[in-house]
């Protein structure tokens, strides 16, 4: 990449920046938030490590990133996220590198299509490991670029290297080291080939201790929610809308300019075929993982094929196609449509709800929530409600808004058969507040 190519990329990444930066604060914290910071917010490195399995899929290296800079920092919610956010930026500048790398023309586009994607924007505003991930992947994905020019051992450890990190990030992500070798194996480059696979091999054995010792809790996790593994001919759709976070309309849009890229055999052959598996494979991959797991399907474990997606969508404006150009606009404002409408659509407030219990504990009531191993998520804002599980007069019970019907149901007759009956309710911060009285 020119020093003169570079600037248009650096105004993408600095416009999306103070987007990211300022939005950091603009939503409130939700349940998946909550669960990674119950972990980081742990005093100590070692313990938050002894309790992360419970987590299931969780990794170490995001945590500890977030773990450091919190104790660096302090806490507050803009500074949670802020990890994120900084590898969401970086990442839009690599993605424009990766471009550049693959001789795509006007690298930038490829930058903003993939910073207007409403899913990078959301979690580049979110306290999760995703965007540290997402940015390692892609960083593999480039490393794997210049050892596929010329195989050598250093640049295979360093292609090790970033796959490992990513590996450790988020499981998921390093699946894009299937899609490097099947590349390289495609075009008969033998030697890219088994430096390329042995650099796989070592990040699968360098992760496999952490998942040896974790995947025990991981599965009782997985045995004990609500969520399993579920697919039928909705799931496809599923995904559709939801990969780009634009929905349909976003989802179309980048799908006509990729089949466009595709039959106009655009950028050339090898960067083509590189794309097209690199949006393939983790897209297989992963849902053959979620199946053997029995993990619940979600797009944002889907995370790693956007800068390819953005990058194959992006090609055929270097054409100096109009409708390209036109298809393009549009994908942008529908991605900006989506985004205004995520930030301002009402969103569970967990800090709300626990206030609202908590000005019925100092009246004397106790406190419990449907199921109960979920009262954690109340107690994270207000720690005094951790006191409150007890026996007496009154009791308020919390129907979290990922509570089932039957788990809900199951709380209300075990306080009915103690002797309580429901005397007052409230809707608070997506969550229903009912204080029952003997």
């Amino acid at each position: 990449m020119t020093i003169a190519s570079m600037r248009p990329a650096l105004l993408t990444t600095a416009v999306f920046a103070i987007a990211a930066l300022a939005l950091l604060g603009a939503r409130p914290l939700w349940l998946d938030e909550i669960l990674q910071l119950r972990e980081t917010r742990t005093p100590s490195a070692e313990q938050m490590i002894a309790n992360l399995p419970r987590n299931a899929g969780a990794a170490p290296l995001g945590y500890l990133v977030q773990h450091s800079m919190l104790r660096v920092t302090g806490y507050s919610v803009r500074r949670a996220r802020l990890p994120a956010a900084i590898f969401g930026i970086a990442t839009v500048f690599t993605v424009a590198v990766l471009a550049s790398e693959l001789g795509v023309q006007n690298a930038w586009v490829a930058a903003a299509l993939f910073a207007f994607f409403p899913m990078t924007l959301r979690y580049a505003t979110e306290s999760r490991v995703y965007p540290q991930a997402l940015f390692l992947s892609v960083l593999a994905t480039l490393a794997y670029l210049r050892l596929s020019k010329q195989p050598t051992a250093p640049r295979t450890l360093v292609y090790w290297l970033a796959l490992t990190a990513a590996a450790w990030t988020q499981p998921y992500s390093a699946c894009v080291g299937i899609a490097h070798i099947l590349w390289s194996a495609r075009f008969r480059e033998r030697r890219a080939t088994v430096y390329g696979s042995i650099a796989v091999a070592g990040a699968i054995a360098a992760f496999l201790p952490w998942y040896l010792w974790s995947k025990g809790r991981w599965a009782e996790t997985v045995a004990g929610g609500a969520l399993h593994f579920s697919a039928s001919w909705k799931t496809p759709l599923l995904l559709f809308r939801e990969l780009t976070g634009g929905g349909y309309w976003c989802g179309a849009l980048v799908l006509v300019l990729c089949v466009i890229a595709v039959a106009r055999r655009l950028p050339n052959e090898r960067a083509r075929a590189l794309l097209v598996l690199l949006i393939l494979v983790p897209l297989v991959c992963i849902f053959t993982a979620d199946g053997a797991l029995d993990y619940f399907v979600a797009s944002r474990q889907f995370m790693w094929v956007l800068p390819a997606l953005a990058l194959l969508a992006a090609v055929p404006v270097q054409r100096g196609s109009r409708t390209a150009a036109a298809l393009t606009a549009l994908t942008a404002v529908v991605c900006v449509v989506e985004d205004v409408r995520y930030f301002r659509k009402p969103q569970e407030d967990w800090a709300v709800a626990a206030d609202a219990i908590a000005k019925q504990e100092k009246q004397g009531a106790c406190f419990s929530a449907a199921p109960a191993n979920l009262t954690y998520l109340y107690e994270f804002f207000r720690p005094e409600l951790a006191r409150a599980h007890c026996e007496a007069p009154s009791i308020v019970l919390a129907i979290t808004p990922y509570t089932t019907n039957s788990q809900r149901d199951a709380a209300i007759a075990l306080l009915s058969a103690q002797g309580y009956r429901d005397t007052s309710e409230i809707a608070a911060g997506g969550s229903r507040i009912i204080l029952f009285r003997r």
